[in-house]
């Protein structure tokens, strides 16, 4: 099987024959449904994935065999971190019986060298994919293996991800909004600003954004329709 993109992220040197090429992928429209090996992108297994007709699999694909040896992958750890486990232990696509595989760098270093994604100090991460650490907006503060407490991704998997290192990611999110709201609150004394940040679960890490565990506690800027004219004022 064909590795996949990540298509969160991607750093790209404007060139427009890079978009007509892939517009002419898309249009010739020779995918193959399914998940057998010969699937995917010109039938040469980039599929079976979820995203794989789309981002996942048209840049794979594209850069494997379109234009080979013109894209660099980055450690994934420092861009676009997920925090997410790159050794194989757990989920996602995970089997016992690929003893071969088991305990390895998901990554194929010859050496068996990979950095422990899960515990990166967040001073060296440029950026942050939000996915295995849940959305920051869906106040979600507990953990369990697996991710489930009483029903699917109502909790961060501990199987796949450290708890405390994503509790951190979650904070600096929030951190970012508060410091957002109090050079707006600085610059128009608009109080409904204060009204979206006075929730008291977990403060510490949510800052005042959420009431209490879900995405339904979470509570978003408030903010009249004058101070909103005012934002690029901020930048």
């Amino acid at each position: 099987r064909k590795a996949m993109f990540q298509a969160g992220f991607l750093v790209a040197r404007r060139d427009p024959s890079v978009v007509d090429e892939l517009k002419n992928v898309i249009l010739e429209g020779n995918y193959t449904g399914g998940f057998q090996l010969a699937n995917g992108w010109g039938g040469a297994g980039y599929g079976g994935y979820v995203g794989s007709m789309a981002m996942q699999g048209l840049m794979a694909y594209y850069y494997d065999m379109i234009r080979p040896n013109t894209a660099v992958e980055l450690n994934q750890c420092r861009f676009n971190h997920m925090g997410m486990d790159i050794r194989y232990r757990h989920a996602p696509n995970f089997h016992k019986r690929k003893k071969d595989k088991v305990g390895k760098c998901r990554n194929d270093n010859p050496h068996d060298i990979c950095e422990d994604c899960t515990v990166t100090d967040v001073n060296l991460i440029y950026n942050v994919h939000y996915t295995e650490c849940r959305k920051p907006w869906n106040c979600i503060g507990a953990g369990s293996p697996g991710g489930r407490l009483k029903k699917p991704a109502d909790s961060i998997d501990t199987d796949a991800g450290n708890f405390e290192h994503c509790m951190e990611l979650i904070q600096k999110w929030h951190e970012t909004r508060l410091d957002f709201e109090d050079k707006l609150f600085a610059m128009t004394e608009d109080k409904m600003i204060l009204k979206g940040r006075d929730g008291d679960y977990k403060k510490d890490i949510f800052k005042g954004h959420c009431t209490g565990e879900g995405g339904e506690n979470y509570q978003p800027i408030q903010a009249s329709d004058n101070t909103w004219r005012q934002v690029m004022e901020i930048y």
